[in-house]
């Protein structure tokens, strides 16, 4: 299997609050295959899965253990990281994270600089989350599932190969949470793969792949089932 990533051996503590040091990760290992579409990951409120996230996107270099991307081993210096997140990375969170005083076309835009043609990358973007035509529409304006639909068409306005999906439908309905699931489907058919950390049943269930945060390591669950393209829709 060819490796998109690899996380090899991590260790990562915080210090608490009260001046106290907790372990989160010790001697966490991970490896995603560049075929691979989906994974969910799952585990307790503040097992780790927001820190493994960052860690992923390369917005903490401060850990132990080496991360590999695409045959290379990342450098733990945030300069390179933002590059490699850049290049390589799209983020959706659960709070959809937009700018209110930017229109919809703004917002994407933010995640299309430095790209040549950004007003055209954006228009595809948003055409390819069902939002044409929208673009002039205020932020202020949307539903909860049109919001997480700009959050997504920024993030993949750059056509990323990785989507780091923190708790997507947290905030939805099981009907938007459908919609958004279908979305990701569709991406998904087009290369871009998923790490999606949800609390989520239905979520869960439409990934390729599950793993949990458990005791500092991950758990591999040992059933898989099939893909979000088979799976979206599974409890409609």
């Amino acid at each position: 299997m060819t490796e998109l990533l690899a996380l090899q051996s991590l260790q990562k503590t915080v210090r608490e609050p009260n001046g106290s040091m907790r372990q989160i990760f010790n001697g966490l290992d991970f490896v995603m295959g560049s075929e691979e579409r989906s994974v969910a990951l799952l585990g307790r409120s503040g097992s780790g899965k927001t820190t493994l996230l960052r860690i992923l996107a390369g917005l903490d270099a401060t850990y132990g253990g080496d991360y590999h991307f695409q045959g290379a081993v990342l450098p733990k210096r945030l300069d390179p990281l933002a590059d490699h997140r850049r290049m390589h990375v799209g983020l959706v969170a659960q709070s959809y994270d937009l700018l209110d005083d930017f229109n919809v076309e703004r917002n994407v835009l933010f995640g299309a600089r430095g790209l040549e043609q950004p007003e055209r990358r954006a228009m595809e973007a948003l055409e390819s989350v069902g939002l044409k035509g929208m673009g002039r529409k205020p932020v202020t304006r949307l539903s909860g599932g049109e919001a997480q639909r700009v959050a997504i068409a920024r993030a993949i306005v750059k056509r990323p190969t990785l989507i780091l999906a923190d708790e997507p439908t947290g905030a939805l309905d099981e009907a938007t949470e459908d919609d958004i699931l279908d979305l990701f489907a569709s991406l998904q058919v087009n290369g871009i793969s998923f790490i999606i950390a949800t609390h989520s049943p239905r979520v869960a269930a439409a990934c390729q792949r599950r793993v949990t945060v458990s005791d500092h390591r991950l758990v591999e669950h040992p059933d898989r089932v099939g893909s979000l393209v088979a799976g979206a829709r599974r409890e409609k």
